[in-house]
C-alpha cells in the first residue's frame, strides 16, 4: 500500500509510461506509430493498475486468517485502498482520481481473490483424497 501510495503521489506518472513504452519498443526494434505509442502507453497504464491491485489482494489474502470469507476480504480491501488512492491522486498536481481507475483495480483484485480462492479448494480437494 505504501508502494502504491509513493507511486500515486508523482505529478509526472505518465513519464515514467513513457519511458517503458520507449524501452520495449526499443528492445524489440519496433516502430510504432504515434497513436499506436498512445494506446500501448494507455495498455500499459492500465494493465499496471489490474496487476498491482491484484497483488495488493493477494497479499491481503495471505495476511488474513483462512476461513470462508478471506478472499472476499482481500478484494473488499484492496477495492477499498483503490478507491481511497484515487481520491488521494485528487490533490496531486496533473493527476487526477477516476472511477475507470478503481473499476479496473477492482477487477484486478477479483482475479486475483478468485484465482486463489480456485487453487485453495484445490489443494484442500487433493489433500482430503491423499488422506
Amino acid at each position: 500500500m505504501a508502494l502504491i501510495f509513493l507511486m500515486s503521489a508523482q505529478p509526472q506518472s505518465g513519464e515514467h509510461s513513457d519511458f517503458l513504452v520507449r524501452l520495449i519498443t526499443s528492445t524489440f526494434q519496433l516502430e510504432p506509430t504515434p497513436e499506436q505509442a498512445v494506446q500501448w502507453h494507455h495498455l500499459l497504464r492500465k494493465g499496471a493498475h489490474f496487476t498491482e491491485y491484484a497483488v495488493l489482494a493477494a497479499l491481503a489474502a495471505w495476511a488474513l486468517p483462512a476461513g470462508r470469507w478471506r478472499w472476499v476480504a482481500a478484494w473488499a480491501i484492496a477495492t477499498g485502498y483503490a478507491a481511497t488512492d484515487e481520491f488521494h491522486q485528487a490533490f496531486v498536481p496533473n493527476r487526477g482520481p477516476t472511477m475507470t481507475d478503481v473499476g479496473i483495480d477492482s477487477m484486478g483484485a477479483a482475479a486475483a481473490s478468485a484465482a486463489l480462492a480456485l487453487l485453495s479448494k484445490a489443494r484442500l480437494r487433493t489433500q482430503a483424497g491423499a488422506a
